[in-house]
């Protein structure tokens, strides 16, 4: 079939009944025409989902298939060369196909992440979504219906043509016609306990816990996220959308999540985010970071992320795409005061430590990395430090930071990354401002481009050291020409502290190269570390350590005690229903990062978090 033919087809008719909460179950109905084709007709469920950077389409939930025509079952068999690809056989003189199927969520966490709980919802148009495979998307039109659990609130980006309020049609939400990239785009979420808040006339924050205590109860919490917006509008100068959706799930039912969408996104944090506010502070850059992705990676998009289809993309640049929004997520969370300054500097030193002494660096450069998503499944991984993991990231975001102080220093103060904000990743003047913008692919030499054109530097040649080649170490510069430098002490600091109690671990890399976990279970090993060296893997059970039975403090005490000289501490440890003694040997007392100021340096980095726009709190 012709693009043309597909472009002249009437929209597929879409309806969703999203009320069996109690069993995860969502009940789809489709409606599609069929003219033009003949025999039979090739459908796909979406494969490749930009924010997941990977093909991680929800095949598998797809159960209950029935497709008719005419009131005739029509039969259909998967293509073994791609499982995504339904191939349905008509019947002659076909017009219509209509289609039941039920999208199986996840009851347990071992299925994958849980997305219906009795008092929250988050929906996932392209879970349900059959579709022609042989035109583009941008082509194909939807015509949605969702039916959410009667009397609770719910946002979504799509805006909704009609909502049914009474009788038997009541919480029928009716959507109008969208292409499938816009619909996939725009996520639902829905739930008993909700709390809606306006941060400007065209930013909502929809808030929706497990219980109604976990609510914000106060107006500074609430107050931040809205400075956060005012931040972003400083950085960027002009908005890529119209109207833009916070979707936030406060809850221990609902798995945790980040996901950026271009009008809207996803924030699952943990119940007490706002109910315990002291506790949640290592949580609090996620809205930034999500925020910042409808600029970047959304809006302007690297080239192989945007396809005609969900069939294929690729990863690259992924350090820019990730890499320098973990950067602005960090840096507009402590320029609109959800997390302090000093906090920041403080995680900035956490993330350093931890790449600097990442072994993987010696055989895989960074830029590799931007494959991780595809093959590891975001799976938990053996030697995560040998292996390396999704380091575009973080490592990203020192590389970044490098990049802004280069600017600033090469300046004289007069430029910065944030120019290149403006310029590159922002819309250009006169754009309509009141609209979701057409995505902007764009390629490595743009970037390159862009950058030189804010300050003459040789990026190409920096970029290639950084992100091409292996490199011993992790960028530094950021930090040491930013005014501070690495500093250890025996303590952990206030960020690694609240990190620790909110995912209830404690980490001794620096000291025996391990991590410990809830139930006395060792949950990293550093390669090549003291604890490596002595037979300790990771999903160990650590029983005793020094004769006593093990816990965070005994660790710490048997650690104080090697701080002169050296030692060896004694585990006993069980797995896989053996128990033995290992030995390790400890060159060091307690050891962790900090950053402290540099004398006679300007202070760059506290000038990179300070406020832009007036009336924000530092």
């Amino acid at each position: 079939m012709s693009n043309q033919q597909s472009a002249d087809r009437q929209p597929i008719q879409l309806r969703v009944d999203a009320t069996d909460i109690a069993r995860a179950i969502f009940w789809t109905e489709q409606s599609l025409s069929v003219r033009g084709y003949k025999d039979r007709i090739v459908l796909t469920l979406a494969k490749w989902l930009p924010a997941y950077h990977a093909p991680r389409g929800a095949i598998d939930r797809l159960a209950g298939l029935r497709f008719q025509a005419g009131g005739t079952d029509c039969r259909w068999h998967r293509d073994p060369d791609n499982p995504f690809h339904l191939i349905v056989e008509l019947p002659a003189g076909a017009e219509q196909l209509d289609i039941a199927l039920q999208s199986l969520s996840p009851t347990e966490s071992n299925q994958g992440r849980i997305m219906v709980s009795d008092e929250i919802l988050r929906f996932h148009w392209e879970e349900c979504l059959l579709y022609p495979a042989d035109a583009p998307i941008d082509t194909i039109m939807v015509e949605p219906v969702l039916r959410l659990p009667e009397g609770w609130e719910w946002a979504c980006a799509l805006e909704a043509a009609r909502e049914e309020t009474n009788g038997s049609d009541a919480s029928l939400l009716h959507f109008g016609a969208v292409d499938v990239r816009t619909l996939i785009d725009s996520p639902v979420l829905a739930g008993v306990h909700a709390h809606r808040e306006t941060l400007d006339q065209d930013i909502e924050l929809l808030i929706v816990a497990d219980r109604a205590d976990l609510l914000p109860q106060g107006r500074d919490e609430l107050e931040c996220h809205r400075r956060l917006v005012a931040e972003a509008d400083a950085l960027f100068g002009r908005r890529p959308f119209g109207k833009y959706h916070f979707l936030m799930a406060c809850s221990d039912q609902i798995g945790r999540m980040g996901l950026e969408h271009e009008c809207c996104s996803e924030e699952g944090v943990r119940a007490t985010y706002f109910s315990n506010w002291a506790s949640s502070t290592t949580e609090r850059d996620l809205l930034p970071h999500e925020f910042v992705h409808a600029w970047v990676g959304k809006y302007r998009v690297p080239a192989g992320n945007f396809q005609p289809d969900f069939s294929r993309m690729t990863n690259e640049l992924m350090w820019v795409y990730e890499g320098l929004t973990q950067y602005y997520g960090h840096v507009l969370a402590a320029r609109c005061g959800l997390i302090s300054a000093e906090l920041t500097l403080q995680a900035f030193a956490l993330i350093f430590a931890t790449y600097d002494e990442r072994p993987g660096r010696s055989w895989r450069p960074l830029g590799d990395t931007d494959n991780d998503p595809i093959f590891t499944a975001r799976e938990s991984q053996p030697w995560q430090s040998w292996q390396r993991s999704e380091d575009y990231y973080s490592e990203g975001l020192l590389m970044w930071m490098e990049v802004d102080v280069t600017i600033r220093q090469a300046s004289g103060g007069t430029r910065s990354l944030d120019d290149l904000m403006r310029r590159f990743f922002a819309p250009p003047h006169g754009d309509d401002q009141c609209r979701r913008l057409p995505p902007r692919p764009y390629d490595r030499a743009d970037l390159i481009t862009a950058l030189r054109d804010v300050q003459d530097h040789d990026w190409e040649a920096f970029f290639a050291e950084r992100v091409d080649k292996v490199t011993p170490h992790a960028p530094y510069v950021g930090i040491e020409k930013g005014g501070y430098r690495m500093v250890w002490s025996d303590r952990p600091s206030g960020w690694l502290a609240d990190d620790q109690s909110h995912h209830s671990y404690f980490d001794f890399s620096y000291s025996l190269g391990l991590k410990m976990g809830l139930n006395a279970k060792v949950i990293d090993v550093l390669w090549d570390g003291p604890a490596f060296a002595a037979g300790v893997v990771k999903g160990m059970r650590v029983l005793s350590v020094d004769g006593t039975t093990y816990s965070h403090a005994a660790m710490q005490d048997a650690i104080d005690r090697c701080a002169d000289g050296g030692g060896t501490i004694e585990l006993v440890v069980e797995r896989l229903g053996r128990v033995k003694t290992l030995a390790i040997h400890c060159p060091v007392g307690q050891r962790y990062p900090w950053l402290k100021a540099a004398e006679d340096s300007p202070r760059l980095l506290d000038a990179i978090l300070e406020p832009l726009s007036e009336g924000s709190a530092a």
